[in-house]
């Protein structure tokens, strides 16, 4: 289940696969994606070059039209992010 869980269910059903989702919790929402904050990754910890950079960026790519397609409101704010090298 969950948000992770639910995204695969999606991309499995929209290539045609016959799917069902499996929650072991009592609710969709008691793991992490129910304490999710609702804001967007945006990779800026993801070493360039890996899977997890790749993905993200393609996930960025497809979040605006699916909130578009499917009426789900939401808010660009954008944000300021400080990284520094901890001693």
């Amino acid at each position: 289940g969950g948000v992770v869980g639910l995204g695969i269910l999606r991309a499995a059903t929209l290539a045609g696969y016959r799917c069902a989702l499996v929650e072991k919790e009592a609710h969709i929402l008691m793991g992490a994606s129910g304490a999710n904050s609702g804001i967007a990754c945006t990779g800026v910890d993801a070493s360039p070059g890996t899977l997890e950079r790749a993905l993200i960026r393609d996930s960025i790519s497809q979040i605006r039209p699916f909130l578009k397609a499917h009426n789900i409101p939401h808010r660009e704010c954008g944000s300021l992010v400080c990284q520094w090298e901890s001693d």
